[in-house]
């Protein structure tokens, strides 16, 4: 019987032993399945504030696309405005201008239909139209201007909402890989 009591007592210890592996695996065991089911919850709660994120970039950007559209057409109405008025004094100031022109020449005994007097006019004539034409150049260009600022706007916002996209990308796949 004494040889078996340092047999049974090895084996006893050996027990011991296994029985304190299988508790520090279960152990272990336990400690990933909660990881794991932490990561899976960090994960979405990664995936729901990224998605806020990018929801409220684009409800910004869209308020501020319907804002600039807004002041474009207000811009666009002033310019079409002072167009209108500015025509109406191109067109006054015409009348004017023959008016006086006239007068000027039966002061002097000449008639506006004689040659000379109706080269006059018509440079007169010719004067305004270039104005005119100088003007709507100028609207055309601010009108273009304005056109161009949107699109720029546009432009900026898709290169916003690319670039969110991609760092959200890259902070997902450098925090859980």
């Amino acid at each position: 019987m004494g040889a078996i009591t340092p047999v049974l007592s090895t084996l006893g210890s050996v027990a011991g032993t296994i029985g304190a592996t299988r508790n520090a695996v279960q152990t272990l065991r336990g400690a990933a399945d909660g990881w794991g089911d932490s990561s899976a919850a960090a994960r979405k709660q990664l995936a729901k504030e990224q998605a806020l994120a990018m929801e409220q970039l684009k409800a910004r950007q869209s308020l501020d696309e319907q804002q600039s559209a807004a002041d474009a057409a207000r811009e666009k109405e002033k310019i079409a405005l002072d167009a209108q008025n500015s025509e109406t004094a191109r067109r006054a100031a015409l009348k004017r201008a023959v008016a006086r022109q006239r007068a000027q020449f039966g002061a002097q005994g000449t008639g506006s239909a004689d040659g000379s007097a109706q080269a006059v006019l018509l440079g007169l004539f010719d004067e305004s139209d270039a104005e005119r034409a100088a003007r709507e150049k100028l609207d055309t260009v601010r009108t273009s201007a304005l056109e161009a600022g949107l699109s720029q706007r546009k432009q900026l916002n898709l290169l916003q909402l690319t670039q969110l996209a991609a760092r959200q990308n890259l902070h997902r796949l450098s925090r859980f890989a």
